[in-house]
């Protein structure tokens, strides 16, 4: 079966191409994640994998956990993953669509190791000096990771900035052993 990532991107792009026509970057995101959490839940993948259970009865269980509040759009990608085996790929589905909306809006995620625990104003300083970095409004996540004994270590998508010390132990082992 081909990578998840690939299968998703088209998914992803035609649905975002959809919400960006009709202005509803957000609510689709709000679906999708609530879809995608449905779909990583164990018993939905027995559900999903049972081969007495029909599409439309998958479609009828999806409704009743959100509540009734698939709309037919819902229903219609829903169906076109039923119908093509790609249920599965919706958490994947997802992320890709995520990104795209945050890269349209000119926003982005960092995620920000930290030794210890870090300010809200510490915070905020990072987000504006990676948001001048990236030309785009960054969000952080501070995550305290003793590990690292001091200083930081930035995840921005497929980007890292390591300024720890283990980050800097680590560089100078690999320039040692040469």
């Amino acid at each position: 079966m081909a990578e998840l990532s690939v299968i998703a991107h088209p998914y992803a792009q035609a649905l975002f191409s959809l919400a960006k026509q009709t202005k509803q970057e957000d609510v689709w995101l709000s679906k999708l994640s609530d879809l995608q959490q449905v779909v990583v839940n164990p018993e939905f993948f027995e559900l999903l994998n049972n081969p007495e259970i029909e599409g439309s009865q998958v479609i009828s269980v999806v409704n009743t956990l959100l509540k009734n509040n698939a709309s037919i759009e819902v229903t219609n990608l829903l169906n076109v993953l039923i119908e093509n085996n790609r249920v599965s790929a919706l958490p994947e589905i997802y992320q890709v669509f995520r990104d795209l909306v945050l890269e349209d809006q000119k926003r982005g995620d960092a995620i920000i190791e930290s030794a210890y625990a870090m300010s809200q104003t510490e915070k905020q300083d990072f987000e504006e000096l990676l948001s001048k970095k990236f030309g785009k409004k960054i969000t952080a996540t501070v995550v305290v990771n003793p590990e690292l004994l001091a200083g930081i270590k930035v995840t921005i998508n497929d980007k890292v900035i390591d300024g720890s010390v283990k980050g800097r132990l680590s560089d100078l082992s690999t320039q040692l052993t040469k």
